[in-house]
């Protein structure tokens, strides 16, 4: 992370790559995925929300 800008796009590519994977194993991420596959709309409520 701390050379992805030295790699040029490919490691940004990548450093962003990680990051979004990251998010979708978090229960949040799972909830959007599972409404989205549910036709529903998500339930974020429970999920603090940081200013």
């Amino acid at each position: 992370a701390l050379n992805a800008d030295c790699d040029g796009q490919a490691g940004l590519q990548e450093l962003a790559g990680n990051a979004t994977l990251l998010f979708y194993m978090t229960e949040e991420g799972r909830e959007g995925k599972e409404a989205f596959l549910e036709k529903r709309k998500p339930d974020f409520k429970k999920f603090t929300r940081f200013p």
